[in-house]
């Protein structure tokens, strides 16, 4: 399983760094089992789109970003509402890039990889994992959980492993789910997900899939019960800082460090969480550390998320 173990890690090396994607329609794998190609609209909202650029180049200057994008879709409707990327011009300015490429998105991959093992019926949120002192070597490799020098999480739920951020909870959680690789891979196909192929925009259309749960997915019982893991993320996980008092979020953040060394924080959710109308991703590119998907690009959902709210 030592491919497995890369495409689940948060600090993914990715030899793959861009995807090119941008245009006034975007053809995308869909996420329904028959993996059709559908056709997602741009209807761009222009107070929204120039709000929305405010927010994350305000955050952009205010850690030394690369570069940033969002993208807003109708939980519904599956229309992209927003489609922003900024790149830095200079040491104190942004310029809107309409082909700023899309990295290879599997910073956000945990909870997809977790909905895949909860539809073998093997495993349930509510069982307990042992990430020990938070360093765990398979097979000649070393996982290790962000908080390993201060002695690892323990026993915890799958839940709990999924909102603090911890590898090792995932990894063990599929090694109990799936007998090997090939049968993990198998099991995203079978509802429509070829890890080779995500890239921002994909991975945003997973999680709106998630948030709609209409039954055309993944057993709509499993769906449910990983919505509300994604909510405790974000009001007990790693996730609280997209955490807004105007609307109840759900959601997950996401890290992984490209091949050049530098990283791509992330966070994907929705609102409100218990009646889901709108799903929005957030990427942001930093050449160096420090780096918190939560307070970079969690706090750039929460600010666009309060301002759909009041406006």
């Amino acid at each position: 399983m030592r491919y497995l173990v890369l495409i689940l890690t948060m600090k993914i090396r990715s030899k793959k760094k861009i995807y090119t994607l941008l245009s006034c329609t975007i053809l995308l794998a869909s996420c329904l089992p028959k993996q059709q190609d559908v056709r997602i609209t741009l209807t761009i909202d222009s107070t929204l789109q120039a709000k929305t650029i405010s927010i994350l180049e305000n955050k952009l200057s205010e850690i030394n970003a690369l570069s940033g994008q969002v993208a807003i879709m109708e939980v519904q409707t599956g229309q992209i509402k927003v489609m922003v990327g900024l790149e830095r011009k200079d040491s104190t300015n942004y310029q809107t890039c309409e082909n700023l490429p899309q990295t290879q998105a599997l910073g956000l991959i945990q909870p997809i990889s977790i909905l895949a093992a909860l539809e073998t019926g093997k495993i349930h949120l509510s069982d307990t994992v042992d990430v020990e002192n938070g360093i765990y070597y398979t097979n000649g490799i070393e996982i290790k959980d962000h908080n390993w020098q201060r002695g690892g999480y323990g026993k915890i739920t799958i839940q709990q492993g999924l909102a603090v951020d911890s590898e090792i909870a995932v990894y063990k959680t599929l090694l109990k789910a799936f007998a090997n690789e090939q049968s993990y891979q198998s099991q995203l196909r079978k509802i429509g997900i070829e890890l080779d192929s995500l890239n921002t925009i994909k991975m945003l259309t997973l999680y709106n899939t998630i948030a709609r749960n209409d039954g055309k997915f993944a057993n709509k019982h499993n769906v449910d019960s990983l919505k509300q893991a994604l909510e405790y993320v974000v009001t007990d996980g790693l996730g609280q800082p997209a955490k807004s008092d105007k609307v109840k979020v759900a959601g997950k953040n996401g890290t992984i460090q490209l091949a050049d060394g530098s990283y791509i924080v992330e966070f994907c959710g929705y609102f409100p969480a218990d009646n889901p109308q709108y799903s929005i991703i957030v990427s942001i590119h930093k050449e160096e550390l420090p780096i918190s998907s939560g307070l970079m690009a969690g706090d750039v959902f929460r600010q666009i998320a309060d301002y759909m709210v009041t406006y």
